[in-house]
């Protein structure tokens, strides 16, 4: 059986990814997660880690206080649970262009698109780890360049 454009996708992207660590800078206008060796996650929609089957952390609760003595600091709580965890999967939704990185412990960074219009999420990749930049556009489908 012939594989589909997008679990070839998902395979380049694992080859290169698995057993690497990410960490998340807050940026003037979005989120990235940089990669352990080069690259970068560029989250500029809604995202959100997954721990033990329940939301950890979500970029909207960057700043809140939520009865706490100070307000949630996002890049250090999503360092926190991050850690020292290395992606073992990804996945991309074929309808919604929605990201999964799946990290060791139970933990997942999900980002979902939320515009039919405006570009989602981004992946680039130096040369060394594969080369291609992965653009999640408005509507749900996937643009790659190499």
């Amino acid at each position: 059986m012939q594989k589909s454009p997008m679990d070839e996708l998902i395979q380049r992207l694992e080859q290169n990814l698995l057993g690497r660590c990410v960490m998340i800078e807050r940026r003037e206008g979005d989120w990235a997660g940089n990669i352990d060796g080069g690259g970068v996650v560029s989250l500029g929609v809604p995202w959100r880690i997954v721990a033990q089957g329940r939301i950890a952390f979500a970029d909207e609760d960057d700043g809140q206080k939520f009865g706490l003595p100070s307000p949630v600091d996002g890049e250090v709580e999503a360092n926190r649970l991050l850690a020292g965890k290395p992606i073992i999967g990804i996945t991309i939704d074929d309808e919604t262009g929605d990201l999964t990185v799946m990290f060791e412990g139970n933990l997942r960074l999900d980002a979902f698109n939320n515009s039919a219009g405006y570009e989602g999420w981004q992946i680039d990749l130096p040369p060394d780890l594969g080369g291609m930049w992965v653009i999640a556009l408005g509507g749900g489908e996937i643009s790659v360049f190499v």
